[in-house]
């Protein structure tokens, strides 16, 4: 281990699009910002290079928002990057992590196409802040010839990736230490390694401290601004380069000593700065004096602006024998700040529909080459990008849920979901009007692609627009002549579901038609049996608490709202556990009800859980429950509903903190789909809560798999096709579906539609342990938490629905996956 004799130092500032001010603002900022690097570029370019200032664009989204509005400073900004002042990186902007392999993919498009038209290098992704990224986010990186991806993860009520049990950030022992954390707590252990994607992409990947820690350290100012802030709230920072150089000369030693005893093996080390000491920083020129001032008076350390790029090169050069010890790393990364998706629950439900969309309006836009489809089509996954960007609310948002920052803050962010709707609409229509010759009666519009086809049907959603359906006396009508039962499948806005046999590739069309033989609802004909055969069996006959159909058995039980027994037709398989203290598709929403609130299921609680928290701290947790947890009572019998495309037992409950919740077990006739549907009219609550609906599975020692943003991976491992160790392993996001396999050899797909965020095990969220794990069978979707103490609403009331499906499937195929997905129909013309 050689000393460390050199820090690299970059200045950047941390792009979020709210949180500090309103996101209005924070874009007149950036401006400013940019204005002046550009300004402090020109006026260093000449000074020794260790000090000369140098600009890190930590995300693309900076770069792209300045040109747009600055277009007349394209060149000097170029030219700044050509003379290696500044750097442009890939990533657009940092997403949650239930961004999909596709939106991320293409969101790093714009920074390769700058950087090619301009002949500029692009050899970093930067991250900071966030937690986890779809493990996509390598093989994306790869594809596109990026070879280096530097984070600064925020271990804020989060895990280490790669740390030790406990360990944290290094400026928390400055900032906390003796009254919270134990001197002997770990810290985070910058080191690299290459991530590799599940395609096989890979990158070299550096783990950095905070994105802050030399504002901590002095390098940069280390005022902080905890109060309301202005655009200009900067002016009241007045330390001067000669106060953060003596703080510096007391911090960088510790810093450097504890590295060296912690096991750091590099000569080098990698410095984030901010221009202040805060997120949205504009650049600075004390950190300038200070390194100056810095080398004059020192030579066993030496430190220097820098790029992330340059930091990569020679970490790659110069350290040969450390070099050939980089581990490859090929598993997921899974978020351990995703749990702010519920706290939009609606707008989240609403963001899924529109992943869900884009490949088919995209494949629609590209082939109508229109110009105005494509420029909504673009409109829509800006749109959608900056929607799935991490910061949702402002820093007040639960200290203060009623200032005007909060409100205007969250009614921003919200904004965007419905507007990459509105657009992805507008792009449709456009198309549809380029490609299609109007006809005389009104056509309902589906697109059909290879796995809609493998899948043989899919269960396609569509609303009325302006025409008056009647699903028990109208049918839809195929080219081929095959008449169509449809369904109301929804209220306010009304909607509707048919199940569409899929045999071509293709724009397909369906039009109303009135049959002479109307079918009634509880006799209507199968299209499709288990066997593709018996096209005439009616649905056999149902019991008040018992819902049949050629595939599935469904027996309810009337306390919970949930099931007895979900059994598969052919083989006789149960897949309820009746061992469970919960029911099979409950909702039980759970309350912080300990004295220190959200502090109990945030950071305080991971520090005593770990072991790193001092006597005074665990005495302050007083003894008692941490959490309550309320299921709502049934208050109505359940009442069958047979219909055309499935049957449904429905019925209420309700309870105090709950409100009232619609419960809808639905068993379709021609597809072998299960479907629970919860209409929860949600309740305001006061005190920090979360909300699960339950499903204990009979799946104990079997095994099961996430879907992440880019592939499947096993969580609880930490081998090849695990998760990265020293991730969360308390709850996680997943993209479509989880898919298990029973240990007697027996597979399932579960696909929480609407929510994506799921807990494994048991309810517990405190738990803070990230050591490996076995899957006993209960999984818990997670539509709803408030626990966050930042940047996200403190509650929620409203109208929320919650879907979840069922497919049982022999091989885990993508067919399976597929038919029991949603299908949007792109409309009527």
């Amino acid at each position: 281990m050689a000393p460390t004799t050199t820090v690299y130092v970059m200045q950047m500032a941390h792009t979020d699009l709210g949180y500090t001010h309103a996101r209005e603002q924070i874009e007149l900022m950036y401006l400013s910002v940019y204005d002046r690097v550009l300004e402090l570029c020109a006026q260093t370019a000449q000074d020794p290079e260790p000090h000369r200032f140098k600009w890190t664009c930590e995300t693309a989204w900076q770069v792209h928002h300045y040109l747009t509005h600055r277009p007349e400073r394209l060149d000097e900004f170029v030219h700044y990057v050509r003379t290696g002042q500044i750097e442009v990186t890939a990533a657009y902007l940092h997403f949650t992590d239930m961004i999909d392999a596709d939106a991320y993919g293409r969101s790093l498009d714009w920074a390769v196409n700058f950087c090619r038209e301009h002949d500029l290098p692009l050899r970093c992704a930067v991250h900071n802040d966030i937690n986890g990224w779809p493990w996509s986010v390598a093989d994306s990186l790869a594809e596109r010839g990026i070879p280096y991806f530097c984070s600064h993860v925020h271990l804020d009520s989060a895990t280490d990736p790669l740390g030790k049990r406990g360990s944290g950030h290094y400026q928390w022992r400055r900032e906390w230490a003796q009254e919270i954390l134990l001197p002997e707590m770990p810290v985070r252990q910058p080191q690299a390694f290459y991530w590799q994607g599940p395609q096989g992409g890979k990158v070299l990947h550096w783990l950095n401290e905070h994105y802050l820690l030399g504002n901590v350290l002095g390098v940069s100012s280390s005022q902080g601004f905890g109060a309301n802030k202005t655009p200009y709230f900067t002016e009241y920072d007045r330390l001067t380069a000669d106060d953060l150089y003596a703080q510096l000369s007391v911090e960088l030693p510790l810093y450097l000593e504890r590295l060296q005893s912690d096991g750091y093996p590099y000569a080098s080390l990698l410095l984030s700065t901010g221009g202040f000491y805060v997120d949205n920083a504009p650049p600075d020129t004390r950190w300038l004096q200070v390194i100056a001032r810095w080398n004059a008076e020192h030579r066993d350390v030496q430190l220097r602006t820098a790029l992330p790029g340059e930091w990569f090169a020679q970490l790659e050069s110069s350290q040969p024998d450390v070099k050939t010890s980089w581990p490859t790393h090929q598993v997921a990364w899974p978020d351990g700040w995703a749990h702010g998706l519920g706290s939009a629950t609606d707008r989240i439900a609403q963001a899924r529909r529109t992943q869900r969309r884009r490949a088919s309006v995209i494949d629609l836009v590209e082939n109508s080459a229109s110009p105005q489809a494509q420029a909504h089509l673009a409109h829509a996954l800006e749109e959608e990008r900056i929607s799935l960007e991490h910061t949702f609310n402002a820093w007040c948002s639960v200290t203060q849920p009623y200032s005007p920052l909060t409100r205007i803050q969250h009614t921003s962010k919200m904004l965007h979901f419905d507007l990459a709707e509105l657009y992805l609409d507008e792009a449709v229509g456009t198309a549809l009007r380029t490609t299609i010759t109007p006809a005389p009666e009104p056509h309902l519009f589906i697109p059909v692609d290879a796995d809609s086809v493998q899948a043989k049907h899919r269960l396609v959603h569509f609303t009325a627009d302006d025409l008056a359906l009647t699903p028990d006396t109208q049918m839809l009508l195929t080219a081929t002549g095959l008449e169509l039962p449809f369904q109301v499948e929804a209220h306010d806005p009304q909607r509707y579901i048919v199940a569409l046999p899929t045999q071509a590739v293709g724009l397909t069309s369906l039009q109303l038609t009135t049959p002479s033989l109307v079918v009634s609802a509880s006799t209507s004909p199968l299209l499709f049996a288990k066997d593709e055969q018996d096209a005439d069996a009616a649905a056999p006959l149902q019991s008040p608490t018992t819902l049949n159909t050629p595939f599935w058995r469904l027996d309810l039980d009337p306390a919970t709202g949930g099931l007895h027994h979900l059994i598969e037709q052919e083989s006789q398989r149960e897949w309820v556990d009746p061992s469970s203290p919960h029911a099979f598709g409950q909702l039980v929403h759970e309350r912080v009800v300990h004295p220190l609130g959200r502090a109990a299921v945030g950071n305080t609680a991971r520090f005593i859980a770990l072991d790193v928290a001092t006597e005074a701290v665990r005495k302050s947790f007083a003894p008692g429950p941490i959490v309550d947890h309320t299921s709502v009572t049934m208050v109505k019998k359940p009442v069958l509903h047979p219909g055309r495309v499935y049957d449904e037992l429905q019925w209420s409950g309700e309870a105090q903190s709950i409100g009232q919740v619609q419960v809808a077990w639905r068993g379709y006739h021609q597809v072998p789909v299960v479907e629970l549907v919860l209409t929860w009219d949600k309740l305001w609550c006061d005190l920090p809560e979360a909300a699960y609906v339950t499903f204990p599975f009979q799946a104990q020692g079997g095994e099961l798999e996430f879907e992440t943003g880019g592939g499947w991976f096993k969580p609880g491992s930490h081998t090849q096709g695990g998760q990265i160790p020293g991730t969360i392993s308390h709850y996680y996001t997943i993209q479509r579906a989880a898919r298990m396999k029973t240990s007697d050899n027996h597979q399932l797909y579960w696909l929480p539609l609407d929510a994506p965020l799921v807990m494994p095990n048991t309810l517990h969220y405190n738990n803070w342990e990230t050591e490996p794990w076995q899957w006993n069978g209960f999984l818990a979707s997670m539509p709803v938490n408030h626990y966050w103490h930042t940047n996200f609403s403190s509650s929620q009331r409203g109208q929320l629905r919650l879907r979840y499906r069922f497919i049982a499937t022999s091989t885990h195929d993508t067919a399976a996956l597929v038919a029991a997905l949603p299908l949007d129909a792109y409309g009527w013309r």
